[in-house]
């Protein structure tokens, strides 16, 4: 998958990256208006990324990030989620039974739903900020220094 990003910092041969978070139909001409806010909210992202070309700061560039590793990050965001979520409402189901709560379907989605919070609050403090494989493979446009002297 590759990307049209604006370099933001650069740092021991990586740079940091922002860019406008793509939705998966790049060519639907719905796109802007597919999140549940849609084009009220600026969607943008950031990440570290292999900086093999030199870019610098300002510089339009294309990162490529591997299929493989997007396909990584999208069973992270969804999958352990998931797991998590009916784990949690099996194992507390399980309690709930066990202890004869009262209720034991109102323990299980309320587990089910800590299960899940649990899980992405654990992905969102062991995510790491630079996606490994991520790389620049094209700078587009070089920033343009504009000096300005006072007169």
């Amino acid at each position: 998958m590759e990307q049209a990003v604006i370099v933001v910092d650069v740092a021991n041969g990586e740079a940091l990256v922002r860019g406008q978070r793509a939705t998966a139909c790049g060519s639907c001409a719905g796109k802007s208006s597919c999140s549940t806010l849609g084009s009220w909210v600026e969607r943008f992202a950031e990440m570290r990324v292999a900086n093999p070309l030199g870019a610098k700061v300002g510089d339009e560039v294309t990162i490529e990030v591997p299929d493989g590793e997007f396909l990584r990050a999208a069973l992270r965001l969804y999958g352990a989620p998931m797991l998590g979520f009916f784990a949690a409402g099996f194992f507390v189901r399980a309690m709930a039974f066990s202890l004869e709560a009262a209720s034991p379907e109102l323990w299980a989605a309320l587990g089910a739903l800590a299960g899940m919070a649990g899980v992405f609050m654990w992905l969102r403090l062991a995510e790491k900020e630079r996606m490994s494989g991520a790389r620049i493979v094209h700078i587009r446009s070089h920033a343009v220094n504009i000096e300005v002297r006072a007169l």
